[in-house]
């Protein structure tokens, strides 16, 4: 080859350009790392769309919404709030106080002659244990008080052993003995229901026997004359006198077990009525007519001024003069001759006269419970004699020392339905008007009270000459 047909070479110091050789040689080593780059990115773009994706598709499910911030879904996603689920909550039964979860209840009634001892041992329990019970029992319970005819309980376990033994003395009271180690002894009520109830009357031949007739309680009967003895002599009715009641009923467990208070009463005695409401104005309770005024004539603290009481009412006292032990079911006021001596209450004279052992004496009788006897007087006062009406504080006799008496003094006794009792130990019923301060209110309840007897007799009326007791709602 002609050296005019070969092009020249240029050197590295050259200023011309390079060959195409030389061009390749400098870009190859940045083409090998360009295809790893471009799959790098390609993948981190296709990782990067499918997260966009997916955040923009199920971001509403999956995501935690921020604090503060109320998401709004579709209305149509949106379920209605299922009502929270309130479980039932498990009743235990129980008895006494004492869960019968597992337990078996034996009852019976205390036969004649059974002891505490015999009626447990009979179902196993150890005489060291029934011997724990009498200790724990002190100032509880006294064992010996165990009366026949009375109901218990007796809670056995799966395995027939005793657990807890419960004896009913009353309607209400019960004791509970737990005889599992360490053993225990208490004593407990049941809960008293009162209602309200109402009765009425028409005298034929007695009252007891016309309110006996209603099935009215025979104490509550008795108690008629605390309530209306001193406004009407209960003894000595007339044919077609009336009666109309409002009193308390006690309940336990929805069993009638007696009555309460009367709360209002009304007699119709020749032609005449007479109300009686009871009222308890916090300091005490008491009977009042509808005016406010006291219908319970309150005894006298004592029969007369006296210096001292000489001898006190005790069931074993040496008497001065016979040199014996005997009953003295009386009170001696010491006090000189001649002292008056007044009714304690208002009443009437049973007797006066003459006894060899009590010398003068007075007998009084202050409705149809009471009875007042005075003896060892000096004289007896003008016109005090059998059948005469005294009132409380009139003057009846005077202190002597007639009969078997050491000295001047006055023997005073008092009786309650024919037995002695210690009038110094008497609550005596209040005699003092309502106050004002109570006025208003005692105004309400006789209003509400009369509702009830008014309705009582015009049951009465349309019924006949007696009409059944009702029971009331109302406590």
């Amino acid at each position: 080859m002609s050296d005019r047909y070969r092009k020249p070479l240029v050197g590295r110091g050259s200023t011309g350009r390079l060959p195409r050789r030389g061009y390749r040689r400098r870009w190859l080593p940045t083409r090998r790392w360009t295809l790893p780059v471009v799959l790098l990115l390609g993948m981190a773009i296709c990782f990067l769309g499918v997260g966009i994706g997916s955040n923009r598709d199920g971001s509403q499910e999956s995501a935690t919404p921020l604090a503060g911030v109320e998401k709004n879904p579709p209305m149509a996603a949106v379920a209605p709030a299922a009502e929270p689920v309130v479980e039932a909550p498990q009743t235990v039964e129980t008895r006494y106080g004492i869960c019968l979860q597992g337990l078996e209840v034996c009852e019976g009634e205390v036969q004649e002659g059974a002891t505490l001892a015999g009626i447990l041992g009979d179902y196993g329990l150890c005489a060291q244990r029934i011997a724990a019970l009498a200790e724990a029992s002190r100032g509880v319970f006294d064992l010996r008080q165990l009366r026949p005819g009375q109901s218990y309980s007796l809670f056995l376990d799966d395995k027939g052993q005793p657990r807890h033994f419960v004896y009913e003395a009353t309607a209400t009271d019960y004791v509970v003995f737990d005889l599992t180690a360490p053993v225990s002894v208490h004593a407990a009520q049941k809960p008293v229901e009162t209602r309200l109830c109402t009765a009425a009357a028409t005298v034929s031949s007695s009252l007891w026997e016309a309110l006996q007739a209603q099935g009215v309680d025979p104490g509550l009967i008795v108690s008629l004359d605390e309530v209306l003895g001193q406004s009407v002599d209960l003894f000595h009715l007339q044919p077609e006198d009336r009666i109309a009641l409002v009193f308390e009923e006690r309940l336990v467990e929805g069993r009638r077990i007696g009555s309460g208070k009367i709360r209002a009463a009304r007699m119709v005695h020749g032609g005449t009525s007479y109300n009686t409401f009871y009222y308890d104005d916090g300091r005490g309770g008491g009977y009042y007519d509808e005016n406010g005024r006291s219908v319970q004539g309150r005894f006298l603290p004592a029969p007369l001024k006296y210096n001292r009481i000489s001898s006190g009412f005790s069931h074993r006292r040496l008497h001065p003069i016979l040199n014996t032990y005997r009953p003295h079911l009386a009170i001696d006021y010491a006090a000189p001759t001649g002292t008056p001596v007044m009714a304690v209450g208002d009443g009437t004279v049973m007797r006066a006269g003459y006894d060899k052992n009590a010398g003068r004496y007075i007998r009084l009788r202050h409705g149809s419970r009471y009875e007042s006897r005075y003896i060892h007087l000096s004289r007896i006062a003008d016109g005090i004699r059998p059948g005469h009406r005294v009132q409380r504080g009139e003057v009846i006799g005077f202190v002597g020392q007639t009969g078997l008496a050491t000295g001047p003094h006055l023997d005073f006794a008092f009786y309650r339905d024919g037995t002695p009792i210690n009038y110094r130990t008497l609550d005596f019923p209040r005699e003092e008007p309502i106050r004002d301060d109570q006025r208003l209110w005692f105004d309400r309840r006789v209003t509400h009270l009369s509702q009830y007897l008014d309705e009582t007799e015009t049951a009465l009326a349309m019924t006949g000459p007696s009409a059944e007791a009702k029971a009331s709602d109302e406590s």
